[in-house]
């Protein structure tokens, strides 16, 4: 389990190096208020022009987002540079690094590596189950494997699922420059963390996967690296 900091805003929550790279998490005040200027000032000049344009809690996750990828930068001994989006929201990195981020409203994580290799990350609540979330995420043979667990087990199995999938289309979407459906791969969770993909459609099956989870307090955070064959 990775166990964050206390939760004061706009401070490192941890850092931990991960198969799939650096994982950085950083804690986000859970209000949309404008951010303050001497937080701005921590941006690049061009994250910081991009960041003034936005509003509400898309200007909070952005700021935390690059604050995050600045501390990832620093890890792998890279130096910093701005780090904008590209027309899908993917924020386009350094040549030689690759990185993906996710966000939940208190909390912004980042996940960089070196090379060229996709890798993409994923955070997910476990503590609210929702009904009908399982039929729309998860194919019919994962549906019937999650239906043999116990009900206590059951949500937390779908939201790992979903969780890898959504970090396998991060990893792969530079590349493919498509909408990858939840049908079109399966995950079989596995006990230890590493988590086995299945890709059900060729273009997607042109990819080996290496997939994990690990816990964040009630939270699940999947990395996933997607390498063409």
């Amino acid at each position: 389990m990775i166990q964050p900091t206390p939760a004061l805003p706009w401070t490192t929550a941890f850092v931990y190096a991960l198969p799939h790279g650096v994982a950085v998490g950083y804690h986000l005040p859970e209000g949309p208020d404008p951010v303050d200027p001497e937080i701005l000032a921590r941006l690049t000049g061009a994250e910081r022009t991009h960041a003034e344009a936005l509003r509400g809690y898309r200007q909070v996750q952005f700021v935390g987002g690059r604050l995050a990828l600045a501390v990832a930068f620093g890890e792998l001994g890279t130096r910093r540079a701005p780090v904008l989006t590209d027309e899908h929201g993917a924020p386009i990195l350094p040549e030689g690094l690759v990185g993906s981020i996710t966000h939940k409203q208190d909390l912004a994580v980042a996940l960089v590596a070196r090379g060229r290799v996709g890798v993409g990350v994923d955070l997910e609540e476990t503590t609210r189950p929702r009904p009908g979330v399982a039929e729309r995420v998860l194919t019919p043979r994962e549906l019937e494997a999650v239906r043999t667990l116990v009900p206590s087990r059951q949500w937390v199995d779908t939201v790992v699922r979903f969780s890898v999938k959504e970090s396998v289309y991060k990893a792969i979407h530079p590349t493919l420059q498509r909408y990858v459906g939840f049908g079109e791969v399966e995950v079989w969770p596995g006990t230890d963390g590493v988590d086995r993909i299945e890709a059900l459609v060729p273009d997607v099956a042109a990819f080996t996967f290496e997939a994990r989870h690990a816990w964040i307090g009630e939270r699940i955070l999947s990395t996933v690296r997607a390498e063409p064959k």
